[in-house]
């Protein structure tokens, strides 16, 4: 009769020997994932379909030509885009937000938010971005309903910024008191929309002088002397 003989058990690892290291490395790299690099992909594939929007609109640039364009496939942009009209929100919103952070900063004063738009009007850095035309901009939003509640959302919370800088210029004497902060930062957002179609139009726009004026009708207004008072005839 033969006998079995039972598996002879494994010798266990010793603390600080070389297979009791190596179950340990292999144990945290199951329990944390290697971090992951920033996402290129992404970016690139906005950065293409802006260039092709701004040079032939927003919708002759195909699928395949974007994608083409960024060096990229079609499978790597359904990873981070649902559809092209998500692609065309993408641009727009990065457009609309890197005007709103260069501009419309959270801790200027109204005096600095109307000179920083002076700037970039001057500059060539409007309408809008260099990256897409406001048209395309009104475009996308009127149809994408998600767009526009986007867009929508970021004017709203430019007027908040904008009636901030408005406080605090009242705060410190640069802005008449008695004016509306909340008026004035919709009377500005429609005069900068406004700005951003006539400059697509290439229409004349002194902004030095619009500048100029819109601070001085917003300054607090001097005391007014009172007038003498004549003497009664007798």
């Amino acid at each position: 009769m033969s006998v079995r003989r039972s598996p002879s058990p494994r010798p266990r690892a010793t603390p600080g020997s070389s297979s009791s290291k190596a179950s340990v490395r292999a144990s945290r790299a199951k329990a944390s994932p290697r971090p992951r690099a920033p996402d290129e992909t992404r970016a690139a594939l906005v950065a293409a379909a802006a260039r092709l929007f701004l040079r032939d609109g927003l919708d002759v640039p195909s699928l395949d030509a974007i994608c083409e364009e960024a060096g990229k496939t079609r499978g790597a942009f359904y990873v981070h885009f649902k559809s092209r009209e998500d692609l065309v929100a993408a641009v727009v919103e990065l457009a609309l937000t890197e005007l709103l952070e260069r501009i419309v900063r959270p801790d200027q004063d109204l005096g600095a938010i109307v000179r920083s738009f002076v700037a970039a009007l001057s500059a060539g850095a409007l309408p809008l971005t260099r990256e897409v035309r406001f048209s395309q901009v009104l475009e996308a939003s009127v149809r994408s309903s998600e767009l526009r509640v986007r867009f929508l959302a970021m004017l709203l919370v430019a007027k908040g910024r904008i009636a901030d800088a408005v406080s605090r210029s009242m705060k410190s004497g640069s802005v008449d008191p008695a004016r509306d902060p909340d008026a004035i930062a919709e009377m500005l957002l429609a005069l900068v929309l406004g700005v951003q179609a006539a400059a697509q139009l290439g229409a004349p726009y002194d902004a030095s002088g619009v500048e100029r004026e819109l601070l001085a009708m917003l300054a607090p207004r001097e005391a007014e002397s009172p007038k003498p008072t004549r003497a009664r005839r007798a």
